[in-house]
């Protein structure tokens, strides 16, 4: 019986791998539920006992994908206190799940285009532009930030961190620290971030450091085979 199971854990395995391969690659309009199955080597008799339709497959993807990046999210501004120390750790999140994922994230990235959705698709992307407005809101009402819509404010933000690995080569000239870093300071501007009558820079920051961010990063994909 466990020998039958893990086989069959194989299988579903099997199909979801090609399902988000050619998903990000392709895109999913343009993959077909057969052309998953030929991709992860299944018959499709074999096919449909185990995905009944390509949405099936994206429903459970997405899904696994934004509540380990809601996990993560949560936990690292639960780790710092001020205002801006959370931003820091939002935007460290932002940039490190797409680096250090990039084939989720490229999936996640199309399916933020996407308007017809479960609605528990729809709450889990909730789940962390809700976190952004409430870092944002109580920044602003402390004096700490200084900005218009949170909205637009927290659109762009998001946007703009979440195509790192469209560019981004851990390879390249860029290290991590510098890439948080500069994207820090991009969100500090963004929101016209003080200390005081000073504006603020990311150095500044003695927490949280991009470290302990890319050890929580870890601990919420944990078990993750993408």
């Amino acid at each position: 019986m466990n020998r039958q199971r893990a086989a069959e854990e194989g299988v579903e395995l099997k199909l979801y791998r090609a399902a988000l391969e050619l998903f990000s690659t392709k895109g999913f309009h343009n993959t077909g539920i057969r052309e998953i199955g030929s991709q992860a080597g299944v018959s499709s008799s074999v096919l449909y006992h185990y995905l009944g339709s390509k949405e099936e497959a994206l429903r459970e993807l997405v899904a696994d994908g934004l509540n380990r990046h809601a996990e993560a999210s949560e936990a690292a501004v639960a780790s710092v206190g001020e205002p801006e120390e959370k931003l820091a750790a939002l935007v460290a999140v932002h940039v490190l799940v797409p680096v250090q994922h990039p084939t989720m994230s490229s999936l996640l990235q199309q399916e933020s285009s996407f308007h017809e959705w479960p609605a528990e698709l729809g709450a889990l992307r909730k789940r962390t532009q809700d976190l952004w407005s409430e870092i944002l809101d109580t920044g602003k009402a402390a004096g700490v930030f200084d900005f218009g819509s949170t909205v637009v404010t927290r659109s762009g933000l998001i946007r703009s961190m979440t195509l790192v690995n469209q560019w981004y080569r851990p390879e390249g000239e860029i290290g991590l620290e510098q890439l948080v870093t500069e994207y820090r300071d991009f969100a500090f501007g963004a929101v016209r971030a003080k200390r005081g009558r000073r504006y603020l820079r990311a150095a500044q920051l003695a927490r949280p450091t991009v470290g302990e961010i890319l050890d929580i990063v870890r601990d919420a994909h944990l078990g993750a085979w993408w």
